[in-house]
């Protein structure tokens, strides 16, 4: 393959062989016809002559060969192929990788094999996998919090019927609030909006501070999306609750449609008590919010009127959604 090249085939070899990544070249069935040193040095490869040959798949575990083997049909009809993906080095070392996989031609222009680039990144998923786990944790330290403080109402209140009807009231609007923050980070995060966004505002309704969600169209969004909506109106329903109607009294709507290509959400508070148009009221929480929404493409517009603020979230309309 390399001999097909304008250039020199040891040329070309040397010029990718400094490449810090692993680089491979691979006949067209598959099999490695060529690495780079520093891809034989991560790979923890003594010899290439012990894998010169083999399918490039069988250096990966089982659970990993199906994806190989889709990815160089994939490439093989000219799509673009990137994956991250578990592999242990020849000695056994555990290391996560993300590969990209290209059809390459000769100089006839015909198929002559691919090119794979892999690079390390088990330090970036190391420590991203150490993130899920503690917030995990937190996550189960929280929902322990709640169902503790929520027996203790019930506890004190026991004897009292109207104490324990308020108690009983108080432990459901625990657990509920537990699982709408749960959600902010989670994997089984609903994707139909109409779902998720009720599931995230309900538990924190009162006597005193209604939410409207009637105006919410029915529609799903990608998981992406989702998380970052979770979040976002998480964020908005814990500043009401400081600062706004949910505090002091009043009404809170949140609506959702699509238009125009966009997903557009809008909460609106109207508080009993004047509110200051001033970022104070949403201070470190709104700049929160809007490096959420921009980190999924999206804007979030804040208006400060008398009764409160409207906040609008727009995200692309995409694909999946």
């Amino acid at each position: 393959m390399l001999k097909n090249a304008a250039v020199s085939a040891d040329a070309l070899a040397h010029v990718l062989d400094q490449s810090i990544d692993c680089v491979k070249l691979l006949a067209t069935d598959g099999t490695l016809r060529w690495m780079n040193s520093n891809g034989l040095c991560a790979m923890e490869i003594d010899d290439f002559d012990d894998v010169a040959g083999r399918p490039w798949g069988s250096l990966w575990p089982d659970a990993a060969r199906d994806q190989i083997a889709d990815g160089l049909i994939a490439a093989r009809d000219g799509k673009d192929v990137r994956f991250d993906a578990f592999c242990p080095t020849a000695k056994g070392t555990p290391r996560w990788w993300s590969v990209t996989v290209t059809a390459v031609t000769g100089v006839d222009g015909q198929h002559a094999g691919f090119l794979s680039i892999s690079r390390d990144i088990s330090t970036a998923e190391n420590q991203r996998r150490a993130l899920m786990i503690a917030a995990e944790e937190m996550r189960h330290r929280l929902r322990n919090t709640y169902a503790m403080i929520g027996s203790l109402l019930r506890g004190f209140a026991r004897g009292n019927d109207t104490n324990e009807m308020f108690a009983k009231d108080m432990q459901s609007r625990l657990i509920a609030l537990s699982a709408a923050q749960s959600l902010s980070a989670s994997n089984d995060t609903p994707c139909e909006i109409a779902a998720l966004l009720p599931a995230l505002v309900d538990p924190f309704a009162t006597p005193c501070c209604a939410i409207s969600t009637d105006k919410i169209g029915v529609f799903t969004v990608s998981q992406g999306q989702a998380d970052a909506i979770a979040l976002v109106v998480g964020e908005l329903a814990v500043n009401s609750a400081k600062h706004g109607a949910l505090a002091h009294g009043g009404t809170v709507a949140l609506s959702a449609e699509r238009a125009g290509g966009q997903i557009i959400i809008i909460w609106s508070e109207t508080c009993v008590t004047p509110v200051m148009a001033t970022r104070r009221a949403g201070g470190q929480g709104l700049d929160l919010i809007a490096r959420i929404v921009e980190i999924r493409n999206g804007t979030a517009d804040t208006i400060w009127q008398s009764h409160g603020p409207v906040v609008t979230l727009t995200f692309p309309q995409v694909a999946s959604a």
